[in-house]
């Protein structure tokens, strides 16, 4: 196919534009003039929607340059949501959520391994079967307390936290 040229009023009235503006627009480097009064029709369309897309998009004329932008706003802004609810309690780091569970169980592990030193003693001389079902119940009630109370400050109603999803800024953004 050759290259169609037209007039500046041709390709005005193409882009819906004022021939002053198309005028400013070759000025620009926006539509490239091919002769004395001549531009190339889809030069003169393709550098318009170039000029709307960098304006469109804050200078990033590329699409895949606008994925990389939605993209890095919708992690900043999943982001800022995370910060805000572990400033509210809402979310705990895992990396500190860990080391409390790792300690708690840890506690509950020392004392299960020391039941029987702590029940020696006292059973030895025991032959009542009541007696020392209760001892050995009353210590691992004891244990189960203190469990209860290491597990307690990591207990955290569940909360749902929105992560907003690309596609859904592409398409609401």
């Amino acid at each position: 196919m050759a290259d169609q040229t037209y007039s500046i009023e041709t390709i005005s009235k193409l882009l819906m534009l004022s021939e002053r503006r198309c005028q400013q627009l070759v000025g620009e480097g926006v539509i490239p003039k091919q002769g004395r009064g001549q531009y190339d029709l889809v030069q003169s369309v393709q550098g318009y929607v170039k000029f709307l897309r960098e304006r469109a998009f804050g200078g990033v004329a590329n699409t895949d340059q606008h994925g990389e932008k939605t993209r890095l706003i919708t992690a900043q802004a999943n982001i800022a949501e995370m910060n805000d609810a572990e400033l509210r309690g809402d979310l705990l780091r895992a990396d500190e959520t860990r080391r409390a569970i790792f300690t708690a169980a840890r506690g509950v592990r020392n004392s299960l391994q020391t039941v029987a030193d702590r029940l020696a003693v006292p059973m030895a001389g025991e032959d009542d079967h009541h007696e020392i079902h209760d001892m050995i119940e009353g210590e691992i009630n004891q244990i189960l307390h203190d469990m209860e109370s290491e597990f307690a400050n990591l207990v955290v109603e569940p909360v749902e936290i929105e992560i907003k999803d690309e596609a859904e800024t592409d398409t609401n953004g």
